[in-house]
């Protein structure tokens, strides 16, 4: 009996355990649930905590180089990884990034930096002196990959460094082991902007590459080592990069410790930010239909005045458009002021040079190119172009006016179809034909077997410095004196005081010559996780104080 009646207890004790069991395990999955939050507001604001996602609409090249990528979202790779002597604060003004403080020498000609200590590279090496000396001479060097620039032409020796007569830059010198100087052959009022646009090489890592051979470095170019906030983890094409944070960061360690950029549709990333499968991403339509899923969600937005300037590209070496005439033709048939309020929602900039509206020595005195079918025709018929058959294409010596405009997205087809129309208006057939953002790039680069074009659409995102219009010419294939001439002539006047009447006469100049066009300039909107704390755009600038970025806890 006294046996029995203690596995009576035994029993009542274990089935008291198994309730007790039950009950804490019921407690915990009730609070799993709870803990995924309101369904109706973005997942992203609760589901991701250490990663941001950055929603882009074209895949990076895989050219994750300060100083050769051309794709604006390989750069935006490239500005996590890597870093600069100076960024631009949002009023403008010049902040020490990789130095700790820089000097212009009374007659201009000099600039020295000083370097902060004790910057790491992402492989543990020390950043010095060497490595911001040898990315801008290699830019210098007569075999280097991406032309031989305006900065680099005014780099006192960089002429005959460039012709092979010297074995250095002379104007490039470092003068200890955190101290650099750059010498100009004249005042370059255009240096500060040129300092924030070009993040640093690693020497101990490019400098075992023959300069002629970067382009072919493929493993280099895809796994880039800097002294950026971010390192570099995975690239996939068409698909993301991966980005982890970098602990030992001079500004500080990121918050958020995975950066994602992701390839996402332009058509699925509003779908994607409500849902919260990515966090930030630039806004593709601004109807006010297409908005208000944001503003009902609670999807903060930011607009900063456009600097992506949207182009038509002429192949100037093409006998056709090497008339301005002819160009100036196709300008007259376009209504651009239609074209920002049908696809933009008057949001857009229409500029009338290759500069933004907003620079010093942008004129208010050039030909806005208002729409003008008559003029248009007149130009072509000036230029030898008639309809001889009647058939509502003009031809000339037997040939009739057939051109192939290229464009790169589904997000650029309305333009492409509404150029399409106005062209047909004066006489020139036009076909269209999409190919993907890379492959576009790459025919304007010469770098395809089929490098024929004869119109091109294409984006690309402008910079602080004045110049940074002519720095694209090599899309429309146009090389020009007179161009080349104003452009130095504005860079070395002592003061922008001096330079402003050089640029108004090279924006005149340009205004006339027309060897691409700004359709319009978008405006710099994103949209954004509302959970994301410290994130304030700056125009010319992607990632502020990126550092600094965080989710709400």
């Amino acid at each position: 009996m006294k046996s029995s009646k203690k596995e009576s207890e035994t029993m009542k004790y274990t089935k008291k355990l198994q309730i007790l069991v039950l009950v804490v395990i019921l407690a915990m999955t009730l609070t799993a649930c709870s803990s995924s939050g309101d369904p109706k507001k973005p997942a992203a604001a609760t589901a991701v905590k250490d990663t941001l996602v950055y929603a882009i609409p074209i895949s990076p090249a895989g050219v994750f180089h300060p100083t050769l990528q051309y794709s604006n979202y390989d750069r935006r790779v490239v500005f996590l990884v890597y870093d600069r002597l100076l960024t631009k604060g949002a009023d403008g003004a010049y902040i020490p990034s990789l130095a700790d403080k820089y000097e212009v020498s009374k007659d201009g000609l000099t600039y020295t930096f000083t370097l902060k200590k004790g910057i790491k590279w992402h492989d543990g090496q020390e950043f010095t002196a060497e490595d911001v000396a040898f990315t801008y001479e290699t830019t210098c060097h007569p075999k280097f990959g991406k032309g031989y620039d305006e900065f680099s032409m005014m780099l006192l020796g960089a002429d005959a460094y460039h012709a092979g007569k010297a074995d250095r830059v002379e104007g490039v010198k470092v003068i200890d082991k955190y101290t650099v100087s750059f010498t100009f052959t004249k005042p370059y009022n255009a240096a500060l902007v040129k300092f924030i646009d070009k993040p640093v090489l690693a020497k101990h890592v490019w400098g075992k590459v023959p300069v002629e051979k970067w382009n072919d470095e493929t493993a280099l170019l895809k796994n880039p080592i800097g002294t950026g906030p971010y390192k570099f983890v995975e690239f996939k094409p068409d698909q993301y990069v991966k980005l982890e944070s970098n602990k030992d960061y001079f500004k500080g360690a990121p918050q958020i410790k995975n950066f994602i950029f992701k390839v996402s549709n332009a058509d699925t990333q509003q779908s994607e930010l409500l849902n919260g499968t990515i966090d930030i991403a630039a806004i593709a339509s601004w109807k006010e239909g297409d908005l208000k899923p944001y503003t009902t969600a609670g999807i903060k937005i930011d607009e900063l005045p456009g600097s992506t300037a949207e182009y038509l590209i002429f192949n100037t070496t093409d006998p056709r458009f090497a008339d301005k005439r002819v160009r100036q033709a196709i300008i007259y048939a376009i209504d651009r002021d239609a074209l920002v309020a049908s696809i933009l929602n008057k949001h857009g900039l229409i500029s009338n040079t290759i500069m933004h509206p907003s620079q010093y020595g942008y004129p208010s005195d050039l030909n806005p190119y208002k729409q003008d079918f008559a003029k248009a025709k007149a130009l072509l018929k000036d230029a030898g172009w008639v309809d001889s058959n009647n058939d509502g294409i003009l031809d000339k010596d037997g040939k009739p006016f057939k051109v192939t405009l290229q464009h790169y997205d589904d997000a650029s087809a309305p333009v492409a179809s509404a150029l399409q129309q106005y062209l047909k208006q004066v006489g020139i057939d036009v076909e269209i034909t999409k190919k993907d953002f890379n492959t576009v790039l790459a025919t304007l680069q010469n770098k395809t077997k089929d490098q024929k074009f004869d119109l091109a659409f294409m984006g690309a995102s402008y910079r602080a410095n004045i110049g940074y219009g002519a720095s694209n010419f090599w899309m429309a294939r146009y090389d020009d004196a007179t161009s080349k001439a104003l452009i130095q002539a504005g860079s070395e006047a002592a003061s922008e005081a001096l330079a402003k009447p050089i640029y108004q006469k090279w924006a005149r100049y340009i205004n006339e010559e027309v060897p691409m066009f700004i359709l319009f300039f978008e405006p710099d909107g994103t949209a954004y996780n509302p959970a994301l704390l410290n994130y304030k755009p700056v125009m010319y600038e992607w990632f502020p104080d990126v550092e600094k970025w965080t989710f709400k806890k």
